[in-house]
């Protein structure tokens, strides 16, 4: 046995020592012929280079695919790659340029970075993103020609892209946790439900993020092409002062207008020579400078914003978002994250101003900021490029962030705006009369007109804060400024916007909708007031020359601030302004129109119609009122329908009333109803043919259903459709709502055009 052992131990030694010969011998010979063919290396691109050996078949790929590999992983990859072994740090060092090409050619979808131009055009879809970057940012020069590619090079492109990322993120969770809180009555209508809430918020962050992602690199770009020529001006100033050409330092006037010539230069040369793009990084910017100036509390308003201007050069981007993070609290202790935000943005201020170069070619300023206000950073000089090129004003830049609402970017600020006249359902209105508004004095028109609503709009601030100094032509009044009752409840004025009301064409009417939103956003609490055109075909024949004819105003105000508007329409516009009350007869009719509207969605009248007003309409109450000499104990009576018995007098109703002697409407068939089993006489159908006394002893006074309210003292409320999906599954179910959603809207938007042309209506035609 022993033996046996003996003879295998020898047998094991021979064959170590064979396998030992050959790797020597391997070793010895040239690296390149042991592992590749000759017509592989004849034909090889990669210059050739003797890698150390890893002593496994990785040794055995070539080094096109080896670099394909390497080109798979991701930067941050690479650079750990490195220190795995010798010989892949050879490999990553030496190929670095073929690399890093390869990895920007996949990136790029097959494409490397190319200068550009005003004619190209780029898509916002995320996975384009690295290609707008890459061109924004291209890699440096070689000495040699062509561009050095290098991993320094695609790691800058991902830290920019990573800012941007995290500041568009930042400021879409801003804009939708704003939009909650101002609009909460719309969110609760369109949202019943936590989870759909939720959902919401969800996807307007996601898709306000990768919409806003583009436009916020032509914003970095504009920012890092001004540091670096502010950088290269510096240089050039001190060669001046070194050969005598510069006998004193540059005084801040003469400062500010080079600054000025460096910022009109980067606006007249590509990307921005594109209108468009222009545009668009000017809503950008605006929208970022907004929010950064919404952070700031009510109480402690901060004249001079200069400290924004500084945000935006000293650390382009690294610094607002530290801000925003510490704001927000993302990542750790509020407390913590504001101290280093301070901390770091004192450095850079102090960086700037300790300087040696500054010191020498510029004057010494009493502020430690680069620019005296943040209108100096691009808003000045993009404002007058947007004039000279006729840009100005132009449509405001909508992202969808759910079906039916929109986020318009617009020049001044950004706004949330609903389609089909989202903003006017769900509120409880009181009505009024509006004689022809009369702006000819300062503008030519109203309605469309951007700078007429924002002077209109800054000028009624100034009317309800009392601030004399924030604009000139305030009258400032006792009726101007709400008392401090109201004050105390709604907190100070953050903010007021006028914007163009519109809405599509309804089926209903044929007539578009259109006029004017005004919000006040207070701290706790918005208000809002519409005014709303006659129809078209009434408009143009009631308006007067350099006037609009807005005949409805709608409010939203507690007294003492619907008084303040009134005032400062009247004192502005020359207008007069009186309640709307809506008489039995408009009442009536509206009824019946607005039954009309839902039943013709089945016009052949089976029950599919007649659910469709039992599912909308819902109970009913009516609110009768009758004359003194009638009942004089008596004010008011309240009958209620619930919707069972409203759809019974909807069956019994006939809306062919042309081929029949006599019409039977609900309110004919309710009063026949009430004659025979309480023994009241109304007579409400004399009310629905508009030929009854003028002295009518019994009046409809209130409507009160499911889908709307309007009272005949001036009130009105219009409810919104639901606009609830539904699931995959119940694609019927979807279907019918959706189909009863539209005529909802068709009934909604029939009835206010109803009442806008009753407001229009004069005194003859009222009779």
């Amino acid at each position: 046995m022993s033996a046996i052992l003996e003879q295998l131990r020898q047998h094991a030694k021979k064959a170590g020592a064979a396998i030992h010969r050959s790797r020597k011998s391997e070793a010895k010979k040239p690296y390149r012929k042991s592992l590749f063919s000759s017509s592989f290396s004849s034909s090889s691109v990669i210059e050739k280079t003797d890698i150390v050996s890893t002593s496994s078949p990785w040794d055995l790929l070539p080094v096109e695919i080896q670099i394909k590999i390497f080109s798979q992983c991701g930067i941050k990859d690479l650079l750990q790659l490195k220190l795995v072994c010798k010989a892949f740090c050879q490999v990553l060092t030496f190929h670095e340029q073929l690399i890093a090409r390869q990895y920007l050619r996949q990136a790029r979808h097959g494409t490397l970075p190319s200068p550009i131009g005003s004619e190209r055009e780029y898509t916002r879809n995320p996975e384009d993103d690295v290609v707008l970057l890459s061109d924004l940012f291209p890699p440096a020069k070689s000495a040699k020609g062509g561009h050095l590619y290098t991993f320094r090079y695609i790691h800058s492109l991902r830290r920019r892209a990573k800012l941007c990322s995290k500041l568009c993120y930042y400021l879409a969770d801003r804009v939708m946790d704003r939009f909650v809180h101002c609009e909460p009555a719309f969110v609760k209508a369109m949202f019943p439900s936590r989870h759909e809430r939720n959902e919401f918020l969800e996807r307007g962050k996601s898709s306000l993020w990768f919409n806003l992602i583009p436009l916020m690199y032509y914003t970095l770009y504009f920012l890092e092409s001004y540091s670096l020529a502010r950088r290269e001006l510096k240089n050039a100033l001190l060669q001046d002062m070194e050969a005598g050409r510069l006998p004193l330092p540059i005084s801040p006037d003469v400062r500010k207008s080079m600054y000025r010539d460096l910022q009109i230069a980067i606006l007249r040369s590509a990307p921005f020579t594109n209108t468009s793009t222009l545009i668009c990084t000017h809503h950008c910017m605006q929208l970022l400078v907004s929010y950064l100036r919404h952070t700031v509390p009510p109480e402690e308003p901060v004249a001079d914003d200069s400290w924004i201007g500084s945000l935006l050069t000293a650390s382009p981007f690294l610094r607002i978002v530290e801000y925003f993070s510490a704001e927000i609290g993302d990542g750790g202790s509020q407390r913590v994250q504001r101290k280093d935000f301070m901390r770091n943005f004192h450095n850079d201020l102090m960086l700037n101003e300790k300087d040696d170069i500054n010191s020498l070619v510029f004057q010494s300023t009493p502020v430690s900021h680069l620019h005296s206000s943040v209108q100096d950073v691009w808003f000045d000089v993009a404002r007058e490029e947007l004039a000279s090129r006729r840009a100005c004003p132009h449509d405001a830049e909508n992202i969808r962030v759910w079906k039916g609402v929109t986020v318009a970017l617009d020049i001044q600020k950004i706004v949330m705006a609903h389609s089909n006249l989202q903003q006017v359902w769900n509120t409880s209105w009181t009505l009024h009369r509006l004689s022809p508004l009369h702006h000819g004095k300062e503008f030519q028109s109203l309605l469309g007109n951007q700078a007429a609503l924002r002077t209109y709009a800054s000028r009624l601030k100034v009317h309800l804060t009392g601030d004399s100094f924030a604009g000139p032509q305030a009258p400032l009044s006792a009726a101007g400024a709400v008392d401090h009752d109201v004050f105390s409840r709604t907190g100070p004025l953050r903010d007021c916007v006028w914007q163009a009301l519109s809405g599509p064409s309804t089926q209903a009417t044929s007539e578009k909708l259109s006029g004017i939103l005004v919000t006040l956003e207070y701290e706790n609490i918005t208000y809002r007031a519409a005014l709303l055109s006659a129809p078209d075909g009434r408009r143009t024949s009631a308006r007067r020359q350099q006037s609009t004819q807005l005949p409805l105003l709608l409010t939203r105000f507690p007294n003492p601030l619907r008084q303040a508007f009134i005032s400062f329409l009247s004192a502005n516009f020359d207008t007069y302004c009186s309640v709307l009350r809506l008489p039995s007869t408009f009442m009536c009719t509206a009824l019946e129109m607005y039954i009309d509207i839902l039943r013709s969605g089945d016009p052949d009248g089976s029950s599919g119609s007649y659910r469709v007003v039992e599912d909308t309409v819902k109970e009913t109450q009516l609110t009768l009122s009758f004359s003194p000499p009638v009942a004089p104990a008596l004010r008011s009576l309240s009958i209620n329908l619930p919707r069972g018995s409203f759809t019974d007098f909807v069956r019994g109703s006939n809306p062919n009333s042309e081929l029949t002697h006599q019409k039977h409407s609900v309110l004919s068939g309710l009063s026949t109803y009430l004659e025979k089993h309480l023994a009241m006489k109304l007579n409400l159908g004399d009310l629905d043919s508009g030929h009854h006394p003028v002295n009518q002893p019994v009046r409809l006074t209130k409507i009160a259903c499911g889908s709307f309210v309007l009272a005949g003292d001036g009130k009105m409320k219009l409810v919104a459709p639901s606009g609830q999906a539904g699931s995959s599954s119940e694609d019927g179910a979807t279907a019918a709502r959706e189909s009863r959603d539209r005529l909802l809207s068709r009934a909604n938007e029939a009835l206010l055009q109803a009442v806008i042309r009753r407001a229009a209506m004069t005194g003859d035609e009222q009779t």
